[in-house]
């Protein structure tokens, strides 16, 4: 009933308003969108460029004015008028009031922890895009807003947020969760990938980056893994799930073969348990070619049906049966990122609800690993990048091993050599003395192991 509810905010001409914090790809694609929409509006945009930001405008709206504010006093006057306005400080769209829901699209974990807990402390619903921040203090931020008694979600559209869905409708109905992830697409040589290289990877032309703004070490990380393994981490942290083994299993396999792999090991799959979280990958075994029908970039579920009746349903259905035929696979092929958004910040303003959620305590983490051999002396600079990888383990493993996360990694100085593949443990790094969310992250760890 989203749709009748957004119908009438508009009649009245009371729209869901919204502040944006960063306008790359995903950022200026949800201005458009909303542009596109009954009962909402993208009253804010922050920007440390901000002519990114009046263009998200302009491509969204059209010719329409749009202000600059340089004070919190002038940024909540155009919101309160109804006019758009711009600003570089991300903290005066968290802190404003005002806006209904505060959407954090920066990508920087760093970033992402201020702005995030500038948003919950001001008392504004947040809308968390920020998977690098959520998998290293969502915990800590989940009962931040639970206490502010405001809303925080991950974001429907992504991948963690879309596989959500699927895991809310199957728990809701009764059943059993085996396994739930997304699709890949990691070919052999995309793990010593770098930023360097994503213009030929993806096919970009210099007219594309500049128009779409794309960040390259973002976008690295779709190629060399570590984005699936920080986005697999959210899912865990939101559903109570774990990786079977450090890193997953990541099995190449077409759509109809994941149920059977995502099965117990006794039932001729690969995993030792039930409740994990899982990579299918589009990449054949030979690390060069694609699969025939695989799940590409779509997001997946294999649920336990126990009864007759259901599972010669399910069966009848074509919902593809793996291990002792009481596994079932539930899919989606497409997320639709930027696109689909807007029904998380409504569901946040109209009902008080997430998408989704981590948990108070984490399920797993994302560690970092040495991508390449590194000396004592190297600066990491975290997910994307030149140095390290991220990998999902169980979060008591990560604790129990003093492992470093990934989310802490941009700035560490080395203190010992590392071998390629090899995890990062605290007592081999010197931490950004300045850094929040390391700040946070001890917080977060002392409130949840304590």
């Amino acid at each position: 009933m989203l749709s009748a509810l957004l119908a009438e905010r508009e009649k009245k001409g009371k729209p869901i308003k919204v502040g944006i914090i960063g306008t790359g790809k995903f950022g200026g694609g949800l201005v458009t969108q909303i542009a596109r929409m009954k009962g909402m509006t993208v009253s804010a945009i922050a920007d440390i460029k901000p002519e990114n930001a009046r263009y998200a405008y302009a491509a969204a709206y059209g010719d329409v004015a749009v202000g600059s504010a340089d004070s919190q006093q002038a940024l909540e006057g155009a919101i309160h008028a109804g006019r758009f306005a711009v600003v570089e400080d991300g903290l005066l769209v968290a802190e404003a009031e005002g806006l209904d829901v505060v959407v954090e699209a920066t990508g920087l974990t760093d970033v992402g922890a201020k702005m995030a807990s500038a948003t919950i402390a001001a008392g504004n619903h947040l809308v968390m895009v920020n998977v690098e921040t959520d998998v290293t203090i969502g915990a800590l931020l989940r009962r931040k807003a639970d206490r502010a008694g405001v809303v925080y979600s991950l974001v429907d559209g992504d991948q963690p947020g879309v596989t959500m869905n699927i895991i809310e409708w199957a728990w809701s109905l009764g059943f059993e969760i085996v396994a739930a992830g997304r699709g890949t697409e990691l070919f052999a040589s995309d793990p010593a990938g770098t930023p360097d290289s994503v213009p030929e990877r993806y096919g970009f032309d210099e007219e594309t980056l500049q128009r779409r703004t794309i960040n390259l070490k973002m976008y690295n990380s779709f190629r060399d893994g570590t984005k699936a393994q920080v986005e697999a981490t959210a899912i865990a942290n939101m559903a109570g799930l774990v990786p079977d083994v450090r890193g997953m299993h990541e099995p190449s396999c077409n759509l109809a073969d994941i149920p059977q792999r995502c099965s117990l090991v006794e039932e001729g799959g690969l995993l030792s348990r039930h409740g994990v979280i899982e990579l299918a990958n589009s990449v054949a075994a030979d690390g060069e070619t694609m699969l025939d029908d695989p799940l590409k970039m779509g997001v997946f579920a294999v649920i336990r049906a126990e009864h007759p009746f259901i599972m010669e349903d399910l069966t009848n259905y074509n919902c593809h049966p793996g291990g002792d035929g009481k596994n079932f696979l539930l899919y989606r092929p497409y997320h639709l990122v930027a696109v689909e958004a807007p029904i998380t910040i409504a569901r946040a303003a109209l009902y008080g609800m997430p998408t989704g959620a981590p948990r108070p305590t984490p399920s797993a983490d994302v560690i970092a690993v040495a991508k390449r051999d590194l000396q004592a002396g190297e600066v990491l600079d975290g997910g994307g990048g030149y140095t390290v990888l991220g990998q999902s383990e169980k979060a008591t493993v990560a604790r129990d091993e003093g492992l470093l996360p990934l989310g802490l990694a941009q700035g560490a100085v080395l203190q010992v050599d590392v071998a390629q593949g090899a995890a990062i443990g605290y007592d081999m790094v010197a931490l950004m003395e300045d850094s929040l969310v390391a700040e946070l992250r001890r917080e977060q760890d002392a409130l949840v192991w304590q």
